[in-house]
């Protein structure tokens, strides 16, 4: 019901003029998740431990197996499912957010078109190597809905790395989910990828937070605290095909660099909004990706960025980004140079990609093209890449567009409205800062619509 609610709010939003032209909210094309079914006639399975749900076995295709509220310590559980589309098993708590798990309690997911929903794990405890739910190898068409991980209470630490969510197989879900405050080591989600399986994940109207950052003895922040990352750097050239939309990001800080790390093939990241985060949604490895209808908005903050490109063939088109404080690499928009002969965990050269139609209002770098950190061995440029009707109005101390001359990329610049400082180009300039559109109604939409139907505080 979440995606269909936010369907009908977006529907309703107007088109946005902006300068003398339209600011295009992306049509919102948003594929309605299945729905929780009704209870059979069939009496359902009440149980109140990972015992209980052990002893059922693999679940038949229709069963509909109810946790009993209550506080439970130290639940591991799994749950085998033999649904199909039209019987899929379902477990979820007797009411929503009624079951609340502590301590070691874990879930795992196996087999076919099941649906979990309700479920509260509150300061998980980290241990090595599990995820506190794991959509296992081989599931299929399963869904994790209306659930909550929250770890306000948890202790910092750097030395156990673990996931909160894993997902494996082919064709899963992760919607409606609220995810709080993580506070050790490990990507809060993960989607994995496997030789040969394409997984068409759907990530979709869950709300993120991960405020705190973890350093080393230098004081620099510690690799592996992305909020999302799809696939590893070893499968990063092959499809994953998942989408990412309608998810609201707040103060995803983590390794202050990357908040959705994309790392393989033909991923769509759509309507997402994204609040004083610092970092970037990054395509750190993989091609043919497309970020289109994001919302960035930093509010001033220091280290808060957009998007960041490297490897072949992205598209950028018709984000909206505001009041972003990074430069370098957490640019409003930030294109990479490339690094030679780049190994698969390298930074390969930008190429073919599309940048067009962006609204970048009051940022302190607008776009960052060809851009390397000083003495890095980044010297490929980027080449034959177009980057067109896109709108920027940078800080006076910024740039509205930062792009260095040498090597010399292969850039196609059409149609752009500038206004600001320019280095590297001299390109047509607005005489007057671009007239901010009205986005408010779109982003409130969104925000709105992510995370639990039920409260978390």
């Amino acid at each position: 019901m979440m995606c269909k609610t936010l369907l009908m709010v977006l529907l309703v939003l107007p088109t946005l003029g902006c300068s003398g032209r339209d600011f295009e909210i992306p049509d919102p094309v948003i594929p309605p998740g299945p729905e929780t079914p009704e209870v059979p006639a069939d009496e359902p399975v009440y149980i109140a431990s990972a015992a209980e749900l052990k002893a059922l076995g693999s679940v038949a295709a229709g069963t509909v197996v109810i946790w009993r509220d209550g506080t439970y310590a130290d639940q591991v559980a799994e749950l085998k499912s033999g649904g199909t589309a039209e019987k899929p098993v379902v477990l979820r708590s007797e009411t929503p957010g009624g079951v609340r798990f502590t301590g070691a309690s874990y879930l795992s997911v196996s087999g076919n078109h099941a649906q979990v929903s309700g479920f509260w794990w509150q300061n998980p405890k980290p241990v090595k190597g599990k995820a506190v739910v794991t959509l296992a190898r081989g599931t299929e068409e399963c869904t994790l809905r209306d659930c909550a991980i929250t770890g306000d209470d948890t202790k910092e630490d750097a030395s156990t790395d673990t996931k909160w969510v894993s997902l494996f197989g082919r064709h899963n879900r992760v919607e409606g989910c609220t995810f709080r405050d993580k506070r050790n080591i490990g990507t809060l989600l993960v989607i994995w990828l496997e030789t040969g399986v394409v997984p068409e994940h759907t990530v979709a109207g869950n709300r993120f937070e991960r405020p705190v950052t973890l350093y080393d003895e230098e004081g620099k922040a510690i690799n592996g605290q992305e909020t999302i990352r799809i696939g590893t750097s070893d499968f990063s050239m092959q499809d994953a095909s998942c989408i990412v939309e309608d998810n609201y990001f707040y103060h995803c800080h983590g390794e202050q660099a990357e908040i959705v790390s994309n790392k393989s093939c033909r991923n769509l990241y759509r309507r997402n909004l994204f609040v004083e985060c610092q970092g970037t949604l990054t395509m750190r490895h993989g091609n043919n990706c497309t970020a289109t209808g994001n919302y960035f908005v930093g509010n001033g903050m220091n280290g808060t960025g957009g998007i960041r490109l490297i490897g072949e063939g992205h598209t950028v088109e018709r984000n909206y980004l505001e009041g972003l404080a990074g430069t370098g690499y957490r640019s409003a928009i930030c294109l990479v140079r490339g690094q030679q002969d780049a190994l698969l965990s390298g930074y390969w050269q930008v190429k073919d990609a599309k940048v067009r139609y962006n609204t970048v209002v009051d940022c302190k770098y607008g776009l960052n093209v060809n851009y390397a950190s000083s003495g890095s061995d980044q010297v490929l440029p980027v080449v034959s890449t177009l980057i067109e009707g896109n709108t920027v109005s940078a800080l006076s101390s910024g740039y509205a567009v930062d792009c260095a001359a040498s090597p010399v990329p292969d850039i196609t610049w059409k149609e752009n409205i500038l206004y600001g400082r320019q280095r590297g180009v001299s390109l047509p300039a607005a005489a007057t800062a671009p007239t901010k559109p009205n986005v408010q109604p779109a982003m409130d939409a969104i925000r709105n619509a992510a995370g639990c139907s039920w409260k978390t505080e």
